[in-house]
């Protein structure tokens, strides 16, 4: 039994004649014949029977049409579905994100390829850059975003994401006062921050903090979330993600320090897979040429 001789069963049905599902499927009625013949084989008797000069089912026929076209609709979908992870438009995409990466842009990423591909089958799992790459290795995802510079020749980066850092503190801080003020240097935001929230983005940015503070401004070392969590509370002044205050909620009292003396930084994020990976599937491929439509 063949997906062809299920073809030709329902076609006959629908047709009413041999020879109209022949024309219709443009083959020749000895064909068809031979196919049903086929199929009636399978089932272990005739499926139709003359009613005068019209064609009817007969009863094995009328049992055996709704399991025929349930078979065929089955195949139908699978032949579509096979055809979509060609496209990269179905299967499973398995991505590994940091913490602090889990907002903008990250969550705009996801909602599209959700809205445009709802046959894929999206799981997210988040951890610092060793939990990432261990993630990879374990095989529990194929692809994931970690701190960039890496140092790891088993890591293969496919791109660079370069997302703002802003100096942000609560608004009812004393800091705003030094920052109204004319010729207000960057130390001095520093010194007045209290404290001064040392978040380790990266080797650069800890070192431009370290690098524009004088020894003896008060400063407490935080992770970001844990940052922001201070912040929010009117303490101390830290460099953060645009992102992370880019919800009504937090940028209603917590704001961004503009000033000439504060120049632009940013972190690197890396989208990266086990250099061992040679061919990703075309999800993946997908999912990588999407993100990097985001980055441009």
């Amino acid at each position: 039994m063949d997906i062809n001789q299920l073809k030709a069963f329902d076609y006959v049905v629908r047709m009413g004649s041999f020879s109209k599902a022949a024309r219709y499927l443009n083959l020749s009625q000895p064909t068809i014949s031979l196919r049903i013949q086929g199929l009636e084989k399978k089932v272990g008797g005739p499926l139709f029977q003359k009613a005068g000069k019209s064609l009817e089912l007969s009863e094995l026929g009328k049992g055996f049409l709704p399991y025929a076209r349930q078979a065929l609709e089955i195949l139908s979908k699978g032949v579509e579905t096979a055809r979509h992870m060609q496209e990269g438009k179905a299967g499973k995409l398995s991505v590994g994100t940091l913490p602090t990466f889990t907002t903008k842009p990250f969550s705009e990423i996801i909602f599209s390829l959700y809205r445009d591909n709802p046959d894929i089958d999206i799981e997210i799992h988040t951890g610092h850059n060793q939990q990432i790459v261990d993630m990879l290795f374990e095989g529990q995802i194929k692809i994931g975003f970690i701190t960039h510079p890496f140092f790891n020749t088993d890591i293969k980066k496919h791109l660079v994401l370069k997302e703002p850092l802003k100096l942000v503190a609560h608004q009812s801080n004393g800091v705003w006062e030094v920052l109204n003020e004319h010729g207000t240097t960057l130390n001095q935001i520093f010194g007045n921050s209290r404290p001064y929230i040392m978040v380790d983005w990266s080797s650069d940015s800890k070192q431009w903090q370290k690098n524009h503070m004088e020894r003896d401004v008060e400063t407490i070392e935080l992770p970001p979330l844990s940052a922001l969590d201070f912040i929010s509370n009117g303490r101390g002044v830290a460099l953060l993600t645009a992102s992370m205050i880019d919800t009504p909620a937090i940028s209603e009292n917590i704001k961004i320090l503009e000033h000439a003396s504060i120049p632009k930084v940013h972190r690197e994020i890396a989208l990266v897979s086990l250099e061992s990976e040679q061919d990703l599937s075309p999800v993946y491929k997908n999912f990588i040429e999407l993100v990097r439509e985001t980055a441009e």
